[in-house]
């Protein structure tokens, strides 16, 4: 495995306190873009209800015919040998091996694949890293993810013997919490990793980059190269960071709304988040959870949940309000109309018309809407078979604009999201002003002066994108802007010499 670089200790220090735990702060000045650690993940391990190869990390159903234990597809024939060979040594009978091998307790074989590491002498320093990591057990004691791992994961590892016959001089009974423990590790401090087949994921634990805490407005980006073997991470700095700052990385979706982010940490990472985002009921300005207020609609009234009563109440009349429940049962209903909507494009616009009365524009079950409506355009404009009229160039621009406007508030500096948007704004531009031209609806000098602000926009999106690895979906991206941008600035080129561009 890959070690970290030596730059995390040159730039991070880690410490310590009540209320983060382990933490990192920079300890000098680091620019925007710049590389803070590089490493590899101690392991992978499927998401809950998955089996995947141990070699491969494909999906399968099959174990190896000579450990038993272990998960290996039909394509692969085997896998690490002295991992197999540790297993097939304990001898666990057929009765035993089924018990483990069971449908229901896929987290057995990630459990076994984690205890493992301390099993041999090259890896046990990895698996002491791993079991330093934050588990919040006390707050997860109890709890229905407690019990249910307890019963398919804990009680068939100690019934089967697994667990006293590895690592000897353990002790059984530290051992039963310890499983508890490590599968704590992986909910809370796991990466999710891109899966070999397309749509899938997965969970990475990684060394240095759990000690990140979370924000919703964080400092650092982070990128998988999933396409290596090693499904190398890469933290880098997504804007300028004073010596001193705290750094953080973000455990969840930027464009969900904060009653959604704060559920998912709640329960999956086991803390309450007071970022400033969070604790500001407009979600600094952009309203990604407001509600339209029926009665002060003309006047700019939106209902928001305030903090100080908990009770969704309008911004300019407090006594205008809407219950939790129904604000529960609507966002219900409208996240299984915007599902059952999804692929067709007429739904999608009348679902948003429909939703505007009650949502605000930015709110993140519409911005969802406008991103689905916006990749159907894509696909519309990328044939031309269709014969894409005016506004549906038009239509998708807008689309773009909107939810850049929340993404430069919510992201600001280096963001992947921002990027993409950005390019798919320009592009759309360039092409609609292309278009024009071939129509004779915009002269030579208007498309040149189209084309320079796409370049700038181009540029822009460029830049943002060039820190992610090559090999990943936005490196990739990342190649075509370039050949993108050359045509571009010979079409500039062309029409400052006052030729004709050839439209594609």
């Amino acid at each position: 495995m890959a070690a970290v670089t030596d730059d995390f200790a040159k730039k991070c220090q880690v410490k310590h306190n009540d209320t983060l735990g382990r933490f990192v702060v920079a300890v000098d000045n680091i620019r925007a873009g710049e590389t803070l650690l590089v490493e590899e993940p101690i392991v992978i391990l499927p998401h809950l209800g998955e089996r995947r190869c141990a070699r491969c990390l494909n999906l399968t159903t099959n174990f190896c015919s000579k450990c038993q234990l272990l998960p290996l597809c039909e394509e692969c024939k085997d896998h690490e040998e002295r991992d197999c060979q540790r297993l097939a040594d304990l001898q666990l009978s057929e009765e035993q091996v089924q018990q483990l091998q069971d449908s229901q307790r896929t987290e057995v074989q990630s459990m076994v694949k984690c205890l493992l590491l301390r099993e041999h002498t090259e890896t046990r320093s990895l698996y002491e890293e791993m079991y330093q990591m934050d588990a919040q057990l006390d707050a997860r004691r109890g709890t229905e993810v407690w019990n249910n791992y307890q019963a398919n994961v804990a009680n068939p590892l100690e019934s089967s013997g697994i667990l006293g016959k590895l690592w000897q001089g353990s002790d059984l009974e530290k051992d039963v919490e310890l499983v508890q423990r490590l599968l704590a590790i992986f909910d809370i401090n796991a990466f999710e990793i891109r899966a070999p087949e397309s749509g899938g994921s997965m969970r990475g634990i990684y060394r240095r980059a759990s000690l990140f805490p979370h924000s919703c407005m964080p400092n650092l980006v982070s990128a998988i190269d999933d396409a290596s073997n090693g499904r190398q991470l890469k933290m880098y700095a997504s804007r300028f960071i004073a010596a001193g700052e705290i750094l953080y990385n973000c455990y969840t979706n930027v464009l969900l709304g904060t009653q959604e982010r704060r559920e998912i940490l709640k329960q999956g990472k086991c803390f309450n988040c007071n970022c400033p985002r969070c604790v500001d009921p407009t979600e600094l300005g952009t309203h990604m959870s407001s509600f339209m207020c029926n009665n002060c609609s003309s006047t700019g009234g939106y209902i928001v949940l305030n903090p100080e009563t908990n009770q969704w109440q309008c911004l300019l009349n407090p006594e205008h309000t809407l219950k939790r429940e129904f604000v529960a049962n609507m966002l219900e209903r409208a996240k299984e109309e915007v599902f059952h909507a999804r692929d067709n494009i007429y739904r999608m616009e009348l679902l948003l018309a429909k939703l505007s009365r009650l949502l605000h524009g930015n709110h993140y079950v519409m911005l969802d809407l406008k991103q689905n409506i916006a990749a159907i355009l894509r696909q519309i404009l990328q044939n031309m078979a269709h014969r894409p009229n005016r506004k549906v160039y038009e239509r998708k621009i807008r689309l773009c604009q909107e939810i850049l406007l929340v993404l430069k508030v919510l992201a600001p500096g280096i963001n992947r999201l921002k990027a993409i948007a950005l390019y798919e704004l320009a592009n759309t531009q360039a092409e609609l002003a292309r278009k024009l031209y071939t129509e004779q609806e915009l002269s030579s000098t208007d498309l040149l002066s189209q084309l320079q602000q796409t370049e700038i926009m181009m540029r822009e999106s460029l830049r943002m994108l060039l820190f992610e690895p090559l090999a990943t979906p936005e490196g990739q991206l990342s190649r075509s802007m370039m050949r993108e941008l050359k045509e571009l600035q010979n079409d500039i080129k062309i029409l400052q010499d006052g030729d004709d561009v050839v439209v594609r």
